[in-house]
């Protein structure tokens, strides 16, 4: 069941951003105001949900944004971007993480209380940044790509993305890609 719904949220996830690129555009050259306005104008017309609800992460200074789809699954999405004690944005990408979760109830925030929370075994982090940023070469795994597995700062060795996925399950969505 896992692999069945990760292989569906990725083919439909970034169907949705081929369809969205039709209507406004390279997907480089969107500007992601803050996550409700990526899901509502670049993800929810052109996605099949049954409902979203808006949490905070711990460790999120961001409202987050949470789908459900008619599978039993859902998906965390995070626009990516930092803002100080007074809510001033002070760095942002266009884009962001997606936290999928194949068991619904994984993505509720009671269960998700850290971003680091069961990763790689109930859920999988994907990345969307598809402009390069300020960041230097951290993003290169993501740029000009829709949303993909985390690899964000992986060196490209096989060998040491299995070894992040075993310290930080971020990574074991990329695993499983790799293992096809």
């Amino acid at each position: 069941m896992v692999e069945t719904r990760l292989k569906k949220f990725y083919s439909s996830i970034n169907q949705a951003i081929k369809l969205a690129e039709v209507d406004y555009g390279d997907k480089k050259d969107w500007v992601i105001q803050d996550t409700e306005e990526f899901w509502q104008k670049y993800l929810k017309p052109y996605l099949k949900y049954t409902s979203t609800e808006d949490i905070f992460l711990s460790g999120s200074s961001n409202k987050n944004k949470v789908i459900y789809f008619p599978d039993g699954s859902a998906v965390i999405v995070n626009g990516y971007l930092a803002a100080n004690a007074n809510g001033d944005i002070t760095w942002q990408t266009t884009g962001g993480h997606f936290f999928f979760c194949p068991v619904a109830k994984d993505c509720r925030a009671e269960y998700f209380s850290t971003l680091n929370y069961n990763e790689g075994s109930k859920v999988f982090r994907f990345g969307f940044w598809p402009k390069e940023t300020s960041r230097g070469t951290n993003f290169r795994y993501h740029y000009n790509k829709g949303v993909e597995p985390y690899r964000v700062w992986w060196d490209g060795n096989v060998e040491t993305l299995y070894t992040l996925c075993n310290n930080i399950g971020a990574y074991c969505t990329a695993v499983i890609q790799e293992n096809g």
